[in-house]
């Protein structure tokens, strides 16, 4: 790693920060599985997938077996440290510097032909306790777990888990579509120690129990909304950082269960949190969290901004006008950013999981999105992170084409009133902007991936410090 510039000094914000040279074409999303190793994919004529070590800062470019779909991550019986698995037609490979071995002669849903490119894609996951990777590979009639065994080898698992199948007839064709379920949350629910696997559709929370052998065939339900109402549930997320799945419904209040909503329209958003006790995990009959925000506003984060020891709010609401709608279908066609006019406020928490009708803070800016991506808000240059290490959220947003923009927490209005600002060059993609704790100091890095015209790739980090 070589230090581009030991310390800068900007608007009372010093900070540091280091880069590593990529080696290969690396337009990928960058993933970071331990504070040891981070991976990162290509495309081009071939596909790539290099590892980087963190602590000798060596590039390592693995090798891929033909027609590569995707890729995932986890550890492997007799094989150190995190390990790379690549999903083909042919089956599932553990791929190394020298070569790809095949572990799994399987067939998928996912074909080399339907998907642009070759990219991360979690279908490893720990579903009996082990600590090892098993696979899971969803299908139309049912959902397949590999369960890695001790010596390396893999036991399958058919849990009767199907895919929501619509039929569209006309007088010329007729179109069926499936949609996959969910990739499953792992929770223990039962209390034995072990975590079991959690799907969530529209209206029903439903699980899988597992032993140390893998889960069971036998599907139960957790939770559930009504099938007459205009309730939904929209994810499973760990909104109060417990480390433990939370339930997030939507109720639309548009008139008229099939009336299309405009923006003027109001859901309530109701959050269940989830609580592990000695006899497994439990949610309430009644939600710990219930809000009305418009139709053009999401729940961004609910973690503690000024230190009192409670959960605030914070709402991102967007400024959406005719011409907006436009420009959001032309780069969505075109995967696209599209720079939305955007505000975070922070809702001060009181005692019941309850908050402060008027927000202590607001923090107005342009917003790049990629319609396409996740809804998570590391995918438009917003993250809520302790950068600055006093246990206070803190919220970077990305500003213009070279600023950053920093507001630590703050005891009084939940952010500061101005922000610090970093100056450089920035990813063009606000997705390749990330943090995580890379020296386990308590505080988070942020983590760029920049394409440099003419250096290529590199990977910079950027450490903060306070005055």
């Amino acid at each position: 790693m070589k230090r581009l510039l030991p310390f800068a000094l900007f608007s009372s914000l010093i900070y540091a920060y280091d880069s590593i040279d990529l080696q290969f074409n690396a337009d990928g999303k960058l993933i970071v599985p331990d504070t040891g190793s981070a991976f990162v994919a290509g495309n081009g004529e071939l596909a790539y997938l290099q590892k980087v070590d963190l602590k000798s800062k060596q590039t390592t470019l693995l090798a891929l077996p033909d027609n590569p779909i995707m890729y995932s991550l986890g550890k492997l019986a007799g094989h150190q440290g995190t390990q790379a698995f690549v999903l083909t037609e042919q089956g599932i490979f553990h791929v190394g510097a020298t070569n790809a071995h095949k572990l799994i002669k399987t067939d998928s849903v996912f074909e080399f032909d339907t998907l642009p490119q070759f990219r991360y894609q979690t279908f490893t996951l720990d579903v009996n306790g082990d600590d090892l990777a098993d696979f899971y590979l969803p299908g139309v009639e049912n959902q397949t777990i590999y369960v890695q065994q001790e010596t390396g080898t893999f036991k399958s698992i058919a849990l009767p888990l199907s895919a929501k199948t619509i039929t569209h007839a006309t007088e010329q064709k007729l179109m069926i579509s499936h949609t996959l379920p969910h990739f499953p949350a792992l929770a223990d629910i039962n209390g034995d120690g072990i975590n079991d696997l959690m799907f969530y559709e529209e209206q029903a929370v439903r699980y899988f129990l597992a032993t140390s052998q893998g889960p069971n065939k036998e599907p139960q339900t957790l939770f559930t909304v009504n099938n007459n109402s205009k309730q939904r549930i929209e994810k499973l997320r760990d909104f109060n950082n417990d480390g433990y799945p939370d339930i997030h419904t939507i109720e639309s209040l548009s008139e008229g269960a099939d009336k299309e909503k405009d923006l003027d329209s109001e859901s309530i958003h109701r959050i269940f949190f989830s609580e592990q006790t000695s006899n497994g995990l439990v949610f309430k009959n009644s939600p710990d969290i219930e809000l009305t925000l418009e139709e053009t506003s999401a729940i961004a984060n609910i973690s503690d901004f000024d230190g009192d020891g409670l959960n605030d709010l914070a709402v991102i609401s967007f400024d959406i006008g005719f011409m907006d709608i436009i420009s959001i279908a032309s780069a969505a066609m075109e995967n696209k950013e599209v720079m939305l006019d955007s505000t975070i406020s922070i809702f001060k928490g009181k005692t019941n999981n309850q908050f402060s009708k008027k927000a202590a803070s607001k923090k107005s800016f342009e917003l790049a999105m990629n319609m396409n991506n996740s809804n998570s808000g590391t995918d438009k240059g917003i993250i809520f992170k302790d950068f600055n290490g006093d246990d206070l959220t803190d919220l970077l947003i990305r500003s213009d084409t070279h600023e950053l923009k920093v507001y630590f927490g703050d005891e009084k209005r939940g952010l500061s009133r101005r922000a610090k600002r970093i100056k450089r060059s920035l990813p063009e993609s606000s997705g390749d902007i990330y943090s995580y704790d890379l020296n386990q100091d308590g505080k988070e890095e942020i983590v760029l991936k920049v394409n440099d015209k003419k250096e290529g790739f590199r990977l910079e980090a950027i450490h903060i410090s306070r005055n």
